[in-house]
């Protein structure tokens, strides 16, 4: 991820830095996957993952209006995957009660996300001024094949089909983007289910803002 947003922000002709950062998505959509499966409160996670999203999303504007990039109309990843967390929920609430209106609730939910994805396009399309959700709806729906079983092969197994859906739509077929974007499947063949030794979930809540804040900063120096 550090790769990625090094090479987006200050190497941006630097192509193996992006499809190098194409290996950390995955791992994280996967991740909010299982902690859908395994928070004590989905609410309070999605509200922390929210309240992050929201923290990024003013590092994003500052930039853009310092260097008129115009990122203040570009919702980040963490915007994503609180939508996640939303789909994700339902999904699982459906599983433990699989009623007729908790099937129309998450139908519903999926065009929802859907609406606005393609809502964004059609804003963009006419202002000239792009709008957009980062990784769009399929990154919203990446995370919901790692709640679809609590098996472990039949998790990576669907994990798997979600991803290349979603590369193949993202990257195209057989590109670098795609093949990298694949590799974190190999990796998380060795994921054995259970929390690390160390809790450093505060540790990375604080690194993504603050990692982000100093890169843009390096960018605002070197355009100043």
């Amino acid at each position: 991820m550090l790769i990625d947003h090094i090479g987006y922000v200050l190497f941006p002709d630097v192509q193996l830095l992006r499809i190098i950062g194409r290996i950390a998505m995955p791992i994280f959509a996967f991740f909010i996957g299982e902690g859908c499966l395994h928070t004590r409160d989905r609410k309070k996670y999605f509200l922390r993952l929210f309240i992050l999203a929201l923290i990024c999303q003013v590092v994003y504007i500052v930039e853009s209006l310092i260097t008129g990039s115009g990122m203040g109309f570009y919702l980040n990843i963490l915007f994503t995957f609180s939508c996640s967390i939303i789909l994700c929920g339902v999904f699982l609430r459906l599983n433990e009660d699989n009623s007729f209106k908790n099937r129309i609730i998450f139908i519903m939910t999926v065009g929802v996300f859907w609406a606005v994805d393609y809502l964004f396009g059609c804003v963009s399309a006419e202002t000239g001024v792009k709008i957009s959700l980062d990784y769009g709806i399929e990154g919203i729906i990446l995370p919901l094949f790692a709640v679809m079983s609590k098996d472990k092969i039949k998790k990576l197994l669907c994990f798997t089909a979600g991803l290349a859906f979603v590369a193949a739509r993202l990257y195209g077929l057989f590109t670098p983007f795609f093949f990298f974007a694949m590799i974190p499947v190999l990796l998380l063949c060795f994921y054995n289910g259970e929390g690390g030794k160390r809790n450093l979930k505060y540790f990375f809540y604080l690194f993504y803002p603050l990692h982000l804040a100093a890169i843009y900063g390096v960018n605002i120096l070197i355009n100043l």
